[in-house]
């Protein structure tokens, strides 16, 4: 039998190697992708939170009494704001997020609004399970809850 160059030898192990390596390699590519697009979901929910609240407390002094009031108006107008990013409904500034995920309330001069989005991740939406165990699932609530006082 003919002896092999030793630089054949090489790059068969080299593919040997690579097929060993990638799959490893791939799903830490694909977690690092996910983990940073959550990163981003949620500083993006925050900040939405954040100027919806600064919207609704700006808009809740509405008369010269002084005492705050949120009408059903601007209840509607700050979801529009939370969901479509301003006050018309022309988009989602997040996927799958819904009006039944915001909650408002007002304590004497102080506008709260809670939001609960429910991240779900692109590839996966759990990991497989072993014999009879359910799946893990991979969703979880990002809940983001912002105060401001009335002016």
């Amino acid at each position: 039998m003919p002896k092999l160059p030793s630089f054949a030898k090489a790059r068969g192990i080299a593919a040997i190697e690579f097929t060993l390596v990638a799959p490893f390699m791939l799903l830490l590519i694909f977690a690092t992708a996910e983990f940073g697009r959550l990163l981003y979901q949620y500083n993006a929910l925050t900040n939405i939170v954040r100027d919806a609240s600064r919207y609704m407390s700006d808009k809740a002094m509405s008369d010269n009494t002084g005492i705050p009031k949120v009408s059903d108006k601007l209840k509607s107008d700050t979801t529009k704001l939370i969901i479509a990013g301003g006050t018309t409904n022309e988009g989602e500034m997040l996927p799958g997020l819904t009006t039944a995920a915001i909650t408002y309330d007002l304590s004497g001069e102080i506008v709260t609004i809670t939001v609960s989005y429910d991240w779900t991740p692109i590839f996966a939406d759990a990991l497989f399970s072993f014999y009879n165990n359910p799946a893990i699932s991979l969703n979880f609530p990002m809940v983001v809850s912002y105060s401001m006082r009335a002016s």
